[in-house]
């Protein structure tokens, strides 16, 4: 399963002033090997420190060994790059030159992920037997320059002291996105940003332990969240990794988030990594609402640092894994795109769209990317980024899930793409149906209102939870990606099932035995003393009237008379009362049924139910209040 890169290649025709502005792919990684015979000739030479001149016949830029900061950017002989693992000064103030050498160290992942995007192609010689051709390595005008942020280091995990893995600190990040963007600002053509690297705020290691981060590799700092809406603002995609923890990124659980990939700005791209089969690699993480799209990231075969950097057996070259590689290919795929005749002026929001309505559809990628595509370069019927052509993306991307809980009076702010190739699909409206009631209501991309951007392919609204129904779904039409209705449902009640925000005495038997229970099954008490009393603790954010529902299976040896006990308040003096009631659990099963209504304070509550003087089993499925106008 690859991106058609041949297929790419023969469709790319260059940008006709290509040769002025070589197109600069950024890295921040852990640098570059720039030695390598696959990658020399293609990393970026700083114009200016660079003087056109090698007067000693070294092979070294005069410019790139002159101890003169010759662009007075701070970094010295800052030729393919910068390192911000170490201090840009020395301790007497003066420059430190191994801040501007931004030459890879053992952890390779840096040369590694170069030789992707950009491994010379047809550089075989009499001395070089050739290597492997990166995505974007057939176009003499298109350079990689590096910055060097990662290393080893034995702190990332403070409960597992000395356990050492490549990491970058979140500094040394927020230092190498400054120093792209003020090259950016300079006039060097700064087409992408490779972010390979990124954290969570705990790590799977092989599914043994989830070990806490340190703060100092955390990413989600309000530092960094005003760096990239700075880039974003700059016009530079980023792209990111999903990571490596095997689960999703969508921030059900914080812990999980993986930055920079969960930032939210339209200029990044997050990747997942796809196998050999064309389904999820068992190792990349995943996001329906947060990864865009996937691209190959199993038995990559790519370029690794030259002897003395890796040990001479390992050196070279190596085979990996992961979703760093899988970024890697997007990458090299944009720089292309910002070198061809055709696509050179996209912006980062453009390209973005562009990919993800030009891939290639993979299964396993439907439920667990927005685009649920492989990235493609060429390809036909329309598809791939340079052969694009009629291919409509839409796909609800607000809010975040596909079922919620809503109350009503509550506003539910409404979000769909729809994307045509790079551009916006540029329809009127869309409809969004709300069922049972029939009634509709229209998103627009116009800038105003709900909207925030005109014409960005965003087509925004609202929509206010009505009362009477404990359940809406709204319909925003036509899902793309999974070739069906979009369906949002939304539950209009505080509802709690029997596992979470509960409690129990005596023993509630978890059973399926019996259909019709709400969530994954139901638990059950037998009518032998001492009490079992099983209690549910709803969580009120306003006070009001609210009519408690309780549910239950079907089952003829179920209670004739269980008996629920509702806790709640005088709505005067706010006074405790308890309020029992008795039900029939072997009628009326697998439906909501009506407990009554009651004064509820702000807190949290209690309803309960009870074996005692049960005449059978008593049943605690699950429980809601809905609020009462």
């Amino acid at each position: 399963m690859d991106i058609n890169a041949v297929e790419g290649w023969s469709t790319y025709l260059p940008a006709t002033n290509l040769s002025q502005s070589e197109v600069v792919i950024a890295l921040i990684d852990t640098g570059i090997d720039y030695n390598h015979p696959d990658l020399k000739n293609k990393v970026w030479l700083n114009p200016g420190e660079a003087t056109g001149i090698d007067s000693n016949g070294n092979g070294i830029d005069d410019g790139c060994e002159d101890n003169i900061d010759g662009d007075n950017n701070g970094y010295l002989n800052d030729c393919h790059g910068a390192s911000t693992i170490v201090p840009r000064t020395n301790p007497d103030g003066s420059l430190n030159a191994d801040a501007g050498d931004p030459l890879d160290n053992a952890a390779g992942h840096g040369t590694n992920m170069a030789g992707v995007i950009i491994a010379e192609g047809n550089n075989a010689s009499a001395t070089y037997h050739g290597g492997i051709v990166g995505v974007a390595g057939l176009e003499p005008n298109i350079k990689i320059a590096t910055c060097q942020s990662a290393k080893f280091e034995a702190d990332v995990f403070p409960l597992i002291p000395g356990t050492s893995v490549p990491a970058a600190r979140e500094q040394a990040i927020r230092e190498c996105l400054w120093y792209f963007y003020n090259l950016k600002q300079s006039g060097i053509n700064i087409a992408v940003i490779n972010a390979s690297g990124g954290m969570s705020k705990h790590i799977n290691l092989y599914g043994l332990m989830y070990p806490l981060v340190a703060d100092a590799y955390q990413l989600n700092t309000p530092e960094m969240y005003l760096l990239a809406d700075l880039i974003e603002a700059a016009d530079i995609p980023i792209v990111s990794a999903s990571g490596n923890n095997s689960w999703s990124i969508d921030q059900v659980i914080d812990e999980r988030a993986y930055f920079p990939a969960s930032f939210d700005n339209k200029n990044i791209i997050a990747v997942a990594a796809s196998n050999n089969q064309g389904n999820l690699w068992s190792g990349s993480s995943y996001g329906r609402w947060s990864v865009d799209l996937l691209a190959p990231g199993e038995n990559i075969l790519s370029t690794a640092p030259t002897y003395p950097i890796f040990s001479a057996e390992s050196a070279d070259f190596v085979v990996t894994h992961g979703s760093s590689q899988a970024t890697a290919y997007v990458s090299g795929t944009i720089a292309i795109l910002k070198a061809n005749q055709s696509t050179q002026g996209l912006d980062a929001f453009s390209i973005k769209r562009l990919l993800m309505s030009s891939g290639k559809k993979l299964t396993d990628g439907l439920s667990k990317t927005v685009s649920g595509a492989l990235v493609r370069m060429a390809d036909s019927n329309g598809k791939g980024a340079l052969t694009c052509n009629n291919q409509l993306f839409t796909r609800r991307q607000a809010p975040k899930a596909n079922s919620m809980i809503a109350l009503p009076g509550e506003t539910v702010d409404i979000e769909v793409q729809s994307f045509n190739c790079a551009d916006a699909s540029g329809v009127p409206h869309i409809t969004v149906t709300v069922s049972p009631s029939g009634d509709t209501f229209e998103l627009y991309d116009d800038g105003l209102g709900d909207d925030l951007t005109s014409g960005d392919g965003i087509y925004s609204g609202s929509w206010v939870v009505p009362y009477g129904e404990f359940e809406y779904i709204l319909s925003t039409g036509y899902d793309s990606v999974i070739e069906s209705d979009d369906q949002l449902v939304i539950t209009a009640a505080i509802v709690e099932d029997n596992t979470g925000n509960t409690d129990r005495t005596g023993k509630w038997w978890p059973s399926i035995y019996r259909s019709g229970f709400y969530g994954s099954n139901y638990r059950y008490a037998t009518v032998n003393d001492p009490e079992k009393l099983f209690v549910w603790s709803p969580t009120v954010n306003q006070a009001g009237h609210y009519t408690a529902y309780a549910r239950w299976p079907q089952g003829p040896n179920f209670a004739t008379n269980a008996t629920y006990r509702v806790h709640h308040q005088d709505e005067t003096d706010l006074s405790e009362i308890v309020t029992e009631v008795q039900v029939d659990q072997t009628q009326d099963g697998n439906q909501w049924m009506a407990l009554g209504t009651y004064w509820f304070d702000a807190g949290t509550h209690a309803i309960q139910i009870t074996n005692i003087n049960a005449d059978g089993t008593v049943v605690a499925d699950a429980i809601q209040l809905v609020p009462v106008p």
